[in-house]
């Protein structure tokens, strides 16, 4: 009996893992920039234009995101840009009834889902003239001359 219960107990602890992966500190990302959001606050008079907002979140278990993503903020979480500074160095980040400072610190990774919105609107693109280019030549304004 005590076998059994051993074994159980064995193939459970096996069985179940738990994985998640924790941050060292919470970042935003935004336009292929990651930020880490700090501490300090930044006075509504001193933030210019909403830049952007969150739009995906950070898959705990496998660290991947792509596009403007947060490990620690919900999708729609607005961006904004900092006067006198440069948004390649510093944006602010809604949080609740305040803005927080963040600051640049890595390049974010490149995701194939970058190159696959890219490429989709190209091919869009391409679609959509030569559908428009075809019913041009077969409408009545498009007349060879003979």
């Amino acid at each position: 009996m005590r076998r059994l219960i051993f074994l159980i107990f064995l193939s459970l602890s096996i069985a179940l893992p738990a994985s998640a992966l924790s941050w060292a500190y919470t970042f935003v990302v935004f336009d292929r920039n990651a930020y880490e959001v700090l501490d300090t606050t930044i006075d509504e008079g001193a933030l210019g234009d909403v830049i952007g907002e969150v739009e995906t979140t950070v898959n705990d278990e496998t660290g991947r995101y792509y596009g403007n993503a947060s490990n620690g903020y919900p999708i729609g979480t607005a961006y904004r840009e900092v006067d006198g500074e440069s948004v390649e160095d510093v944006i602010a980040v809604e949080d609740g009834s305040e803005w927080k400072r963040a600051e640049y610190r890595f390049k974010a990774p490149y995701h194939s889902r970058d190159f696959i919105k890219f490429f989709g609107f190209g091919l869009l693109g391409m679609g959509i003239i030569m559908i428009s280019a075809t019913l041009f030549k077969r409408s009545s304004l498009y007349k060879k001359e003979e």
